[in-house]
């Protein structure tokens, strides 16, 4: 029997090495697959008898599947340019756990779930060290790596700026070069300060910051604005025409206020409910039966006509459709709020006669009050003829009400500043600063119209080599350069891998931030790891424990975000071991039907 036993363990031997070739074609572009191979060891050993010299004669018992080895080589690495992409480059397996325990896998191809986690392909957390305001804890226990996906980085406050500028030393005593840098108060809020310098004397200036805060409209709240209708009289032979213009964009539809009161010979008409129609106000009047009275409506013009001696008493008001604007002067504006000359403000109203009339108030002085600028706006909308527009100011607050009114440009408040908004500069006979001799500390500009903190601010003077950013010198004034570190709110945007595994988010307002850093794992015997399917590995007693830390230190790979590992497999070297397996396979069937006729032969003999 041990004829066929022998050929028969060739061929369950030949069929493993036919399946792990199988296997390992089939997966020729799966992710990080690693191929196998089947190496096989012969059978225990029987002793038929001895040789002249005593040596045993053994004949073997067939063969059998020893190993099927893994090849842990690296693969060629892809580039995919997909964030949630990343690559092994040597040694290390990614951390990834199932929810209990953790596992191991070569394979990058990872993506987002809906809670931000990254994931493997098969929903599996992907493992790395946290990271608090930035900053990477690798002694912290691993955790999830999570992408702040929809999640709005906080604005930050600009605490210092700098400018690198050059005065020109030929400019008259009190001419004045503006400088302007962009910083941000606690809200994320932008300004533009300026800061001015003029010249006071030989090698000295002065300087002044400046930071206008640009009031933001509230939006415009729906309002009913009561307008007074003063009729104009004409006598006309015996009778007197009383004229009432509603505005012909008004028409027949134009309403009266119910609070109006309208006299005719003694009889007073009144307004049944509030919204009543100009063209109703005209039915009552024609329906008084007073003597020698009528009424008509035309385009929204009310005549009444009445005899000379029939007194006509008014006190009509018309209900208009208007609207509120309010610019609010911050916590500070009911007592120091001040105006900058910068404001633009224009209004846009009806005049009496129904036409339209812009308007703008009359040129700000510098530190004007909130409370003048409204007068003057006041003054200046009257002067226009335009009608049913009240301007007002209570605690700071910019109130603009009307009808058929609208606005353009901007209301800019100066925010109250520090003593150390203003100061002097002197510079040696080489131009260079000479005092300050540090930086300007204890900017301070409070009051901000949207309720953000007092920004307090320090003004670089000396760049980071300690040499100053200011000089004098025989040019043109310039400012070549402005340096500042605060930034408004950003939303999520992308995020990258980094080679040392760190996961850095990008936000809308261009700042980055480290959110998390990809552990890797190496163990010290990788062929006795446990193979899960899914190009993933748990570890066994044979592999070792699993020797967990970053990319780049202790012996452990390199990453690369935005690619993959491919498949190890090489079809050359598969097909030329298949054509190996295939014969191995036909010579031991061959061997089976051999015995067979030769045990067929053996029976006829007996026949």
């Amino acid at each position: 029997m041990a004829s066929f036993y022998i050929p028969l363990s060739g061929l369950n031997a030949d069929s493993t090495a036919l399946n792990t070739i199988a296997n390992n074609l089939s997966n020729m572009n799966t992710t990080a697959f690693k191929a196998q191979a089947t190496n096989f060891s012969d059978l225990f050993y029987q002793q038929v008898g001895t040789s002249g010299s005593g040596d045993a004669i053994q004949v073997g018992g067939g063969t059998k599947v020893a190993a099927n080895e893994t090849n842990f080589t690296q693969g060629s690495i892809d580039s995919t340019a997909v964030d949630t992409d990343a690559a092994v480059n040597g040694n290390g397996f990614f951390v990834v756990n199932d929810g209990g325990s953790n596992v191991f896998t070569r394979a990058g191809d990872f993506s987002l779930a809906s809670n931000g986690n990254l994931i493997t392909s098969d929903g599996l957390n992907v493992m790395g060290y946290p990271a608090v305001k930035g900053v990477v804890n690798a002694n912290a226990a691993l955790t999830a790596v999570n992408i702040p996906e929809n999640q709005v980085e906080p604005p930050s406050a600009t605490t210092t700026f700098g400018m690198t500028a050059t005065l020109d030393s030929a400019t008259l005593v009190g001419g004045s070069v503006p400088g302007q840098v962009q910083v941000y108060d606690s809200l994320g809020n932008s300004y533009e300060a300026t800061v001015t310098y003029t010249k006071t004397g030989t090698n000295a200036w002065s300087y002044g910051i400046s930071l206008p805060d640009n009031l933001q409209a509230s939006p415009p709240t729906a309002a009913v604005v009561t307008t007074a209708v003063t009729p104009t009289s004409k006598a006309v032979g015996l009778n007197t025409l009383y004229t009432y213009d509603f505005g012909s964009s008004e028409g027949a539809l134009a309403t009266v206020d119910k609070a109006s009161t309208l006299t005719i010979g003694g009889v007073a008409v009144a307004i049944p409910a509030a919204g009543e129609l100009v063209s109703a106000l005209n039915g009552q009047i024609n329906g008084l039966g007073v003597a020698g009275v009528s009424s008509t409506l035309n385009n929204g013009v009310l005549t009444v006509t009445a005899l000379t001696a029939t007194a006509v008493v008014s006190a009509v008001s018309q209900d208009m459709a208007g609207s509120t604007i309010n610019y609010s002067f911050g916590s500070s504006g009911a007592t120091t709020a001040t105006v900058d000359p910068a404001t633009n403000l224009t209004l846009t109203g009806l005049t009496t006669g129904g036409n339209t009339a812009t308007t703008a108030a009359p040129p700000i002085a510098a530190g004007e009050s909130v409370g003048a600028y409204q007068i003057a706006l006041q003054a200046a909308v009257t002067a226009a003829g335009i009608t049913g527009v009240t301007v007002s100011n209570v605690g700071g607050t910019l109130t603009i009400t009307g009808a058929n009114m609208t606005t353009s440009g901007s209301v800019i408040q100066d925010p109250v500043a520090s003593a150390n908004a203003a100061g002097t500069l002197t510079f040696d006979s080489n131009g260079n600063l000479a005092s300050p001799a540090t930086n300007v500390n204890g900017i301070t500009f409070a009051g901000l119209a949207d309720g953000a903190s007092t920004l307090n601010m320090t003004w670089d003077l000396l760049g980071p080599s300690g040499a100053p950013t200011i000089s004098q010198v025989d040019a043109a004034s310039s400012v070549s350069a402005t340096t500042q570190n605060g930034y408004a709110s950003g939303n999520y945007q992308s995020f990258t891998v980094g080679s040392d595994g760190t996961v850095t988010a990008t936000y809308s307002n261009g700042q980055t931030q480290i959110v998390g850093q990809l552990a890797l794992a190496n163990m010290a015997n990788l062929q006795g790891l446990h193979d899960l399917g899914n190009t993933e590995y748990a570890t066994t007693l044979a592999s070792g424990t699993a020797s967990i830390g970053v990319s780049g230190t202790n012996g452990l790979g390199t990453l690369t975000g935005g690619a993959v590992e491919e498949s190890n497999v090489n079809i050359s070297t598969e097909f030329s071991d298949l054509i190996i397996a295939q014969r191995a396979f036909e010579a031991n069937a061959k061997a089976v039907t051999t015995f067979d006729t030769l045990t067929q032969e053996t029976i006829n003999m007996i026949h």
